[in-house]
């Protein structure tokens, strides 16, 4: 009997010790320690996670996605500081990734292979952040609509568009970024005009970009503004999609582009392999995938896809990181003071 209750204490021991074990294993995981690489990644609802996969398949190392907004994964970093399991920032956004560098979240690199495959206008001059893509925010237009009637940023806010217009709504990235980037180019007064021109059209508020797409396909809205890329995936999927971009300003400043960028996490347990995942999202294989989304590669050897390779010649208005970064808040601001909701 008391051999029985040895054992039996025995078992009890044992299946304490595998508890554990499991225990010890879920928080290595969920902390970063069974990762080779950890990726806070904003990119992850864009189906490009061939461009990671290809990376894991060609090291063999193993890595972890994390994925949130620009600003959720911005606020995550600054909380966490020097304890944070994360390697690399990605966003989708540049003006967040710049905040990052600003609060020192990032550090510095710079490779021959990362130089080689991003032109310097994509890319911090200080190598804190790397251009994985290249993303227009443009005015659509149903294409019953004459391509003359839309040509610029002002042209939403013509009153022949009074209750035609559509727009996502004012606690976006992008529509956050665009306005930043426009105090910083046009200063406050004329940024306010020509919101309060929008505004004065009493647009559609929807809940994403896609939503202003399909409003203007099915005659809800006849203009809108959203990101290239969810245009061309609308195309890839049906080419009689009726709505096409109207590329603004293409005789003056040209069209406000934004970036998807990729950082090194400051501090960095993996800082080589990160490097390393860097390099790899830059070359061509990694960037065809994220081409293949609709996006404009920041590789200038790996063209647009190929149903929407006419959009390789737009002009591009690179935004203006620094000042954009530090409008942000007067950017939330004034969408607003002047009734963005």
């Amino acid at each position: 009997m008391l051999t029985a209750l040895i054992r039996h204490r025995a078992g009890l021991l044992v299946g304490a010790g595998l508890l554990l074990a499991v225990l010890l294993a879920l928080a290595v995981v969920a902390f970063g320690g069974g990762a080779d690489v950890v990726v806070y990644n904003g990119r992850s609802q864009y189906g490009d996670e061939a461009a990671f996969k290809s990376f894991e398949d060609a090291t063999g190392k193993q890595l972890e996605l994390r994925g949130g907004t620009a600003p959720e994964l911005f606020e995550r970093l600054r909380s966490e500081g020097s304890e944070t399991p994360a390697d690399l920032l990605v966003t989708t956004d540049l003006a967040n990734l710049w905040r990052a560098k600003e609060a020192g979240l990032l550090a510095p690199v710079s490779t021959p292979a990362l130089e080689r495959q991003v032109p310097e206008q994509w890319r911090d001059p200080d190598g804190d952040w790397w251009g994985l893509s290249l993303r227009i925010r443009t005015p659509m237009r149903s294409t019953s609509v004459d391509p003359k009637l839309v040509q610029s940023y002002e042209d939403l806010g013509d009153p022949r568009w009074k209750g035609e217009l559509c727009l996502r709504t004012s606690n976006n990235e992008y529509n956050q970024s665009l306005v930043a980037d426009m105090l910083a180019k046009r200063g406050p007064e004329k940024t306010r005009a020509l919101l309060e021109s929008w505004m004065a059209n009493e647009p559609r508020i929807l809940g994403s970009d896609v939503d202003v797409l399909e409003a203007i396909a099915s005659g809800r809205c006849m203009v809108g503004l959203t990101n290239h890329y969810y245009l061309a995936r609308e195309l890839k999927d049906d080419p009689d999609f009726p709505v096409a971009p109207a590329w603004p300003d293409q005789d003056g400043a040209g069209a406000h582009t934004n970036l998807s960028c990729v950082g090194l996490v400051k501090g960095a347990e993996h800082r080589a392999d990160a490097i390393a995942l860097m390099e790899h999202l830059t070359a061509p294989e990694a960037q065809r995938a994220i081409a293949a989304n609709g996006e404009f590669p920041a590789n200038p050897k790996v063209p647009p896809a190929e149903h929407i390779r006419d959009w390789g010649d737009v002009k591009l208005d690179p935004i203006d990181v620094e000042q954009a970064g530090r409008l942000l808040p007067d950017a939330v601001a004034l969408m607003q003071e002047v009734g963005w909701k």
